[in-house]
């Protein structure tokens, strides 16, 4: 079980996680050089897929409660 502060910890985590996504979005639609555009977008991508993980943990905890 969860409690409610480690909760309010993962929500914390989630709301970095959907700012590194913009972020690095954000990056690869701004550099020229296709290398690191590429990097940025690998990196946005990886970042969507733990914000995905951790948001449907929240959701199924939050079921629990």
């Amino acid at each position: 079980m969860i409690t409610s502060k480690e909760l309010m910890h993962l929500e914390d985590f989630l709301n970095m996680g959907q700012l590194n996504v913009k972020t690095f979005q954000h990056l690869s639609s701004e550099v020229q050089d296709q290398q690191a555009k590429q990097l940025f977008q690998q990196i946005s991508q990886k970042q969507q897929q733990h914000v995905q993980s951790i948001s449907k943990h929240l959701t199924g905890a939050q079921t629990l409660q």
